[in-house]
């Protein structure tokens, strides 16, 4: 039987022996890496987790934070992104711990009472049978803590740097490897007038065009 084929080793299966040789702490100046990831937002965590998958492509992910999400800014959760989840394994501790959505109510004014509001009908949230999964409420934060835990069972035991800010890039064409050189530097906070996360695709995606 396969499940007999490397005989009973004790402990988690799910954790992945970790890789060894690759460089601990934060990133340094000069290091190459195959992928580097500006931000930790949802876009940037899904793409981190999925790499983290193929521990031959060395991956970093830089966030100008100082620390991770605490609370969360977007916490709707369609059913397709459960279903993006349920790939990592993650969907069913989503389902369990998130809001279901069934329906949504629909209020206006009571006739009977002007100066109140009644309920005037309710519509099934998925009356097409979308998917299997649910539409959810969950916590933004706590969707980013899916993807670290997913993060911590692989081989890289790929982690964000935080409070490392992209500055810009350069791109060498004529380079054979690792033609893109990215400036990065320490972020400066201030504890009593923290401002929302900065759109951190934005500002690749425009530094990347001043760089062509």
């Amino acid at each position: 039987m396969q499940y007999h084929l490397d005989g009973y080793r004790p402990g988690d299966p799910t954790l992945e022996p970790a890789l060894p040789g690759r460089p601990a702490g934060p990133l340094r100046d000069g290091d190459a890496v195959d992928v580097l990831i500006v931000g930790t937002g949802p876009a940037g965590m899904m793409l981190a987790a999925q790499l983290s998958v193929f521990s031959e492509i060395e991956t970093r992910i830089v966030e100008r934070n100082p620390e991770p999400l605490r609370i969360g800014r977007a916490d709707g959760v369609q059913v397709r992104t459960v279903e993006t989840f349920q790939a990592f394994g993650l969907a069913r501790q989503m389902i369990d711990e998130g809001y279901h959505i069934t329906q949504t109510a629909f209020w206006g004014p009571d006739p009977e009472h002007r100066d109140r509001i009644a309920r005037t009908h309710r519509v099934p949230d998925d009356d097409q049978g979308l998917s299997e999964m649910p539409h959810l409420v969950v916590n933004q934060a706590r969707m980013q803590q899916y993807l670290q835990s997913f993060m911590d069972r692989r081989p890289s035991r790929l982690r964000p740097d935080y409070g490392i800010e992209f500055v810009g890039l350069e791109i060498d064409r004529d380079a054979a490897d690792h033609p893109v050189t990215v400036a990065l530097r320490r972020a400066r906070h201030r504890p009593r007038a923290r401002r929302g996360r900065d759109r951190a695709a934005r500002h690749v995606r425009g530094r990347g065009a001043a760089a062509r």
